[in-house]
């Protein structure tokens, strides 16, 4: 990519992120634009003026905004805000040299917030509660998928078998909701940085605190929140059992990030091709078993020091 293209130019910068805005809208493929959206912005900040960007962004944002409250559909602009936001936050913890941990966190409360944000306005604008507004749509989530269920070729028990199980798999995801909010903030942060991190070392810019993400270790305080949750889970009590669940599903996902760091540090010591790798993560994506395996490999990293013998095998090799 010409460089120049980005740093004489501010009407091709602000064209490139209303393009990406505008592709954000689109049904079904939208969401993935809206999911590297921080990454673009991310990016750009690298590439031309933070400064620019920044300014690009905020007109483009505008002009985005505008044309979907005269077409009524303004509910979006929040979700393109948030997230380009987020991108730009992604670059100033970088600059500012913040730790990993900070530089994933802050966006990612930014996002918590933002999503907060929208169940709190969308309940006021309803006359209900935020949560009466998670479960109501979490049931229309739910409603959905099991309509798509119904036009594949299953047998009619199958079919009577998940409409039946319709009231537990809302319970369930309802229970589960903030900490699915945390998890899938924290893992498109996590994504964005990755995929630009890409990008940004085949220009020969490789920002300094994640130089080396596969050497990344959970803090060690966290196995006892861990344990505290996986024993809060098992109490009866409501609010208690509630609280337990989610803080155990995020600190399994903290230790999960863990396991792909070692995962990444294997094949960076081994020189794994990049086919390999992409076949190896594609099955971790889809094998719940395999997440479980990578989950269990970070928690016991914190006795077993996995890439310490990775190392230690290195150097004899």
């Amino acid at each position: 990519m010409n460089l120049s293209f980005f740093q004489n130019s501010f009407l091709r910068l602000l064209l490139t992120i209303t393009l990406f805005l505008a592709a954000s809208l689109l049904p079904f493929a939208g969401l993935v634009f809206l999911l590297f959206l921080p990454l673009v912005l991310y990016v750009l900040c690298f590439l031309a003026d933070p400064g620019k960007t920044l300014i690009a962004f905020l007109a483009s944002l505008c002009v985005v905004t505008i044309l979907l409250w005269a077409l009524n559909a303004s509910a979006s602009a929040p979700a393109l805000a948030a997230a380009g936001f987020a991108g730009m936050l992604m670059f100033w913890t970088v600059q500012k040299r913040f730790s990993v941990e900070g530089v994933v966190l802050l966006p990612s409360l930014l996002l918590v917030g933002a999503i907060a944000l929208y169940f709190i306005y969308g309940g006021m604008q309803l006359s209900i509660t935020p949560w009466q507004l998670v479960e109501k749509r979490i049931q229309e989530a739910v409603e959905l998928n099991i309509r798509l269920y119904s036009q594949f070729p299953l047998n009619a028990e199958e079919i009577q078998e998940i409409t039946n199980s319709k009231p537990q798999m809302i319970s369930l995801f309802t229970m589960i909701f903030p900490a699915l909010c945390v998890i899938a903030a924290v893992f498109t942060i996590w994504i964005n940085l990755l995929a630009a991190g890409r990008l940004l070392k085949g220009r020969g810019i490789l920002p300094a605190p994640l130089s080396a993400l596969s050497e990344w270790s959970a803090p060690a305080w966290l196995v006892w929140i861990f344990i505290a949750a996986g024993g809060m889970s098992a109490v009866p009590m409501a609010p208690v059992r509630f609280s337990g669940v989610n803080l155990f599903l995020v600190a399994s996902f903290i230790y999960f990030l863990q396991g792909l760091a070692i995962v990444s540090f294997f094949f960076q010591h081994r020189n794994i091709s990049p086919f390999f790798r992409f076949l190896a993560y594609f099955l971790i994506a889809i094998q719940q078993m395999l997440m479980i395996a990578i989950a269990a490999v970070g928690l016991f990293n914190l006795w077993v020091d996995f890439r310490k013998y990775l190392r230690k095998d290195r150097t004899t090799d």
